[in-house]
């Protein structure tokens, strides 16, 4: 679906100069080969944005999360990631955690099952939640280490009765 659309936008991009009266007419071959070079591109961004049969399921895999981490009762996992932190003065020190799911519940129910979880796990909130239009943010900190959480609860635009979930941050191992 984003692939037509970034198509149409490259493709208006490369049209020409907005005033084409001033500057002549492309010629054929010009248009052909913008055309070209544009269909390319999209193709090869295609291919890049498709993710391999293997790696798809590596993605959704949540078993290399922390017990703490599992994903909300009933919603679909949509990726999930651990990895050692590599940037800054606490590389190798932490890890990075991401889940990302889709829930058809609401805001304030994710909240409650994580904030219970991360509370048992030592996690306590940090800071205030944050409201916008489209999107609810807790911060969690670990009372004895460095470990960082955010949970992030939006709407999805294209299922409205759900949400996307994500849980993420840096955990001490």
């Amino acid at each position: 679906m984003t692939l037509p659309l970034a198509a149409a936008l490259l493709l208006a991009g490369c049209s020409g100069p907005a005033n084409e009266a001033a500057e002549g007419s492309p010629t054929p071959e010009k248009t052909q080969s913008s055309a070209a070079a544009s269909t390319s591109e999209g193709s090869e961004a295609a291919s890049s944005d498709q993710p391999s049969k293997e790696s798809e399921a590596a993605d959704t895999d949540v078993e290399d999360l922390p017990k703490y981490l599992k994903p909300y009762p009933d919603s679909t996992v949509l990726s999930s990631a651990r990895a050692k932190a590599e940037n800054g003065a606490d590389s190798g020190k932490l890890e990075e955690v991401s889940l990302v799911m889709s829930a058809k519940a609401e805001p304030k129910d994710i909240f409650t099952f994580y904030s219970k979880a991360l509370k048992k796990a030592g996690f306590e909130t940090y800071g205030d939640e944050i409201k916008t239009k489209s999107a609810q943010v807790v911060n969690f900190r670990h009372k004895d280490n460095e470990g960082l959480l955010v949970v992030t609860i939006a709407k999805d635009p294209s299922e409205k009765a759900n949400s996307i979930v994500t849980v993420g941050g840096n955990i001490v191992p």
